[in-house]
């Protein structure tokens, strides 16, 4: 298995009070039940429980530069632990004058992707120009795939549900992807429903060129959605992205059964290794 999305948090930063907690979208989107924070060790421990592979790690959009500085230097000290099981991505906030730099420094430091960045969580404009553009052709020129937040806009609410909707991605997309070249990109929670319209030959077309990740599907679509997607897109565009330790991965074994075609689960793992590791 290999798994796009996951979630490391510091333990220091997990406690009421902290820093990470001074965070709005943090702070919402772990409210209410206790919540659930993840080690490297028991990312490690989930895939092999699993049945072995690797995953992609990375903290969480916070807005504060130097608090995602912080979590940055903790994935790639954990992911570097287990080079064979990890693979660290850095979170930078693209509204930052300071973007840039961080993530050269973090690719000193191993790392080797950006992600997950969230326009609601760090109140950057979802845009292409100025800090975002900035920030994107900059991974475009390392090499580096970029995983983005993206909500579905309908439906019903819940702590963590955004402004990046199919809508306004459709309109960042076009002019992305024209001037960012070979850039591997990965809409997370299935794009917020982007691929579902790509029943219009133009969102098809840009759509094949993007890949989008399953985290938290259960929470949001039907057993049947990934079928209709993989009909519309291509199941190559697709990423397994667990979103753990808030899932664990049997809960989207009936998801992907219907497109597996007997075959388990061997185009996933080359579909997201190849936006992960291209």
């Amino acid at each position: 298995m290999i798994d796009g999305h996951t979630h490391l948090v510091p333990e220091w930063l997990r406690a009421p009070g902290s820093a990470a907690w001074r965070d709005p979208w943090f702070a919402a989107c772990h409210q209410g039940a206790a919540p659930r924070f993840a080690a490297a060790a028991d990312v490690v421990a989930e895939l092999d429980r699993a049945g072995g592979g690797r995953a992609v790690v990375f903290g969480w959009p916070f807005a504060d530069p130097g608090l995602l500085a912080e979590v940055n230097d903790h994935v790639a000290e954990e992911a570097g632990r287990a080079p064979d099981r990890l693979t660290g991505f850095a979170v930078v906030n693209p509204g930052d004058a300071g973007a840039t730099a961080e993530l050269e420094r973090c690719r000193s430091l191993g790392l080797a992707g950006l992600g997950e960045i969230n326009c609601d969580g760090q109140r950057f404009e979802l845009e292409w120009s100025g800090a975002l553009r900035a920030t994107i052709l900059s991974c475009a020129e390392m090499g580096w795939p970029v995983l983005l937040h993206a909500s579905e806009p309908v439906g019903h609410q819940y702590p963590g549900k955004g402004l990046a909707t199919p809508d306004r991605l459709w309109r960042l997309l076009e002019p992305m992807l024209a001037e960012s070249g070979e850039l591997r990109l990965c809409l997370a929670h299935l794009g917020g429903g982007l691929p579902l319209y790509a029943h219009m030959p133009e969102v098809a077309r840009v759509c094949r060129q993007v890949w989008f990740d399953t985290a938290a599907l259960p929470y949001l679509y039907g057993h049947r959605v990934l079928e209709e997607v993989a009909a519309l897109v291509g199941r190559d565009r697709l990423v397994l992205g667990t979103d753990f330790p808030l899932l664990r991965s049997e809960r989207y074994r009936p998801y992907l059964d219907p497109i597996s075609e007997g075959a388990g689960d061997l185009w996933l793992e080359k579909a997201t290794a190849a936006w992960a590791w291209g």
